[in-house]
């Protein structure tokens, strides 16, 4: 068999061929007068072999240890690459969620998981604003925290959502905040966020704690205060030294 011929029987380019070759994994066959490659059947299935390997995801520089038949180190490759053909699996299957997602919400990947509840109750009837600003600082959480770190911040959600309906209501009045409030509505409002969010303030500044974590709530508190009017920052201003 010549080159074409053993490439199109396995399937492969003539150019893969000569890297087989080059590598060391395909032995170089006997030439003919014309300087042609001249393969032998055993080639051929050297070479399919190889290709069967290749589609199993071994590593070029590993498959020695198969096709020579030493059989020692192939029960650790194959468990590495059990391994890493799990952790595949489990990216495509995240992929595929976000796909998921994108078909009801164009936004559901930036987040890194499904917008759902408890997030939906805590945002209903809110201002476009206020939706916007809090999609925002979740895709910033999701993708700056740790996953262990976004379930502690997902519990504190869902505590927040078990009273929507006080969180809805003062969120409603911090979206009407404007020019024309004046300080005392102002500090009444503040002093009944503080008293909202009084259960979970421990918890939250236990998750942002670490150094470095410190940074992403800086970043989100940036973020979130540009975002707002004169009034809406005074409150939050004040909700934090009612806070300690």
């Amino acid at each position: 068999m010549r080159t074409k011929d053993i490439a199109g029987l396995a399937g492969v380019t003539p150019r893969t061929l000569r890297h087989y070759h080059q590598i060391g994994l395909l032995p170089e066959p006997f030439r003919d007068r014309n300087g042609y490659r001249r393969y032998d059947v055993p080639a051929l299935i050297r070479l399919l072999r190889i290709k069967g390997l290749a589609a199993a995801g071994v590593a070029l520089g590993d498959m020695a240890s198969f096709l020579e038949g030493r059989g020692a180190p192939a029960g650790g490759l194959l468990d590495a690459l059990d391994a890493q053909l799990l952790d595949q699996i489990g990216q495509l299957e995240r992929q595929r969620e976000l796909v998921a997602q994108l078909r009801t919400d164009a936004d559901g990947p930036g987040l890194g998981f499904d917008p759902a509840l408890p997030f939906k109750a805590l945002t209903e009837g809110r201002s476009e604003a206020a939706n916007d600003a809090w999609r925002e600082q979740l895709t910033l959480f999701s993708h700056l925290l740790s996953r262990e770190d976004l379930a502690k911040l997902y519990g504190i959600y869902e505590r927040l959502a078990q009273e929507s309906e006080e969180f809805l209501a003062l969120g409603k009045k911090f979206d009407a905040l404007g020019p024309d409030s004046d300080a005392k509505y102002i500090d009444e409002m503040a002093r009944e966020y503080a008293k909202c969010f009084e259960s979970i303030f421990s918890d939250f500044i236990d998750m942002l704690a670490a150094p470095e974590k410190r940074k992403i709530f800086k970043i989100v508190h940036a973020h979130t205060m540009a975002g707002l009017n004169a009034s809406q920052r005074k409150t939050l201003s004040a909700v934090a030294s009612y806070m300690g």
